[in-house]
């Protein structure tokens, strides 16, 4: 059980707090408790405590709201944040994404996982998502039709590679493409 007494109380913060917990690997932490899907900010501080709370007690006993806040303000400030208030969604189009996407385990690299999927259009930027958090962008140059990416350091087991595209000019991103084969198994 971890210690939720204070949690709504503003709080005072050093100025490189946020930068701390950011080089403590938080943005990771949150993405992982996340999964891609939405989550209440109370249920998020008290899972980023529960999961803190043996790594690094200093920073689980610090977080609060406010601390909270802070960091999510930082991440969805990025270029291209992995998490936004739900305010900062981009748009959603009703645009199919790619037309296929496919992952496999490379032979000669057991650990990396080749991705391919159906080029977008012009003006539009694949995302790469990795068991429903994004990874990256692919900016690799289409050949004949079709992008190619890769994730290295993949542990065995099943996992969920997901492609959408997001167009430039705004930002707003469109459906999510069929899946061939999006659990990567040993």
């Amino acid at each position: 059980m971890v210690d939720m007494i204070n949690v709504g109380v503003p709080q005072v913060l050093s100025r490189a707090a946020v930068q701390k917990a950011i080089q403590a690997g938080i943005e990771t932490t949150i993405a992982s408790i996340t999964a891609g899907l939405a989550m209440d900010q109370i249920s998020l501080l008290r899972a980023l405590k529960e999961a803190l709370q043996n790594d690094n007690p200093e920073l689980a006993a610090a977080l609060g709201l406010d601390y909270l806040r802070a960091i999510m303000e930082y991440i969805k400030n990025k270029s291209v944040p992995t998490l936004v208030f739900i305010d900062d969604l981009p748009t959603a189009l009703d645009e199919p994404g790619p037309a296929s996407v496919s992952a496999t385990r490379d032979g000669g690299v057991p650990t990396q996982v080749n991705i391919t999927f159906s080029e977008p259009p012009t003006g539009y930027v694949p995302e790469i998502y990795f068991d429903g958090v994004y990874l990256r962008d692919c900016l690799n140059a289409p050949v004949s039709g079709f992008m190619n990416d890769n994730i290295p350091n993949i542990a065995p087991g099943a996992h969920l590679i997901e492609v959408l595209f997001r167009r430039e000019s705004d930002g707003a991103l469109t459906l999510l493409g069929p899946i061939e084969n999006s659990k990567i198994l040993n």
